[in-house]
This record gives C-alpha cells, structure tokens and sequence, in this order.
C-alpha cells in the first residue's frame, strides 16, 4: 500500500470547501479529465507491479513514466560525464514530440481514462 500527500486535493476539499474526491482542479472544475489525471494512481501501480491495471486509469501513463525515466537517465549521465548538449536551429522542432503527446494523452485520457 503506497500513501501519498496530494496538496491540490487538501486544498480544494479542506481551504477553499470544494468536494473533489481526486484532487485535480481542471476535473472538478469542468468534469474534463486533465491529460495527468490518474498519473499518480498509475505510479502506484508501477509500484506493486500491477502494469495491466496501470492502463485503467490513465491509458498512456505508463509510457510517460518510461519516458520520463529515460529522459532523467540521459541527464544524469551527461551531467556527471559533464557533456552539453546544444540543440541546433531545426532540431527545435523536436519539442512538437512532447506536444504531441501530451494532447494523444489527453485525448485517450479523456476517452478511456478513470474517471469519478
């Protein structure tokens, strides 16, 4: 069993009295799912090793946090090997990568995903 302290959450139900049984602003606002909504419970998952169940609650959340790792890995190791990294003009356009996949995120998100 993993415990987790969700301040977002503490503060919707208990500082401004909004009954907001996940702690997400955009879902209790809206009833629109954020493309992280359920991320945490997908870590939880990770944690005890329950992969399948992952999808359950945020269909993508799983990719993300490989991604996420990776990306961490490649820091770490080109920090402590002290190289830089310099991106060159074009290679700008990577960042439509993440873009993308944050809004195929949401969208499966808001198709697929747990919600209350």
């Amino acid at each position: 069993m993993n415990i987790y302290f969700a301040p977002i959450k503490y503060f919707l139900n208990d500082v401004a009295g909004f009954n907001s049984p996940n702690g997400c602003p955009l879902l209790t606002f809206t009833g629109i799912p954020c493309p992280f909504c359920g991320t945490g419970r997908v870590f939880s998952c990770i944690t005890d090793l329950y992969l399948l169940k992952s999808f359950y609650y945020n269909p993508l959340g799983l990719l993300f946090y490989i991604i996420f790792g990776f990306s961490l890995g490649v820091i770490l190791v080109l920090s402590i090997k002290k190289k830089k990294v310099v991106l060159k003009k074009p290679a700008i356009r990577l960042w439509y990568i993440p873009v993308l996949f944050l809004v195929i995120m949401w969208v499966l998100n808001i198709l697929y995903g747990h919600h209350y």
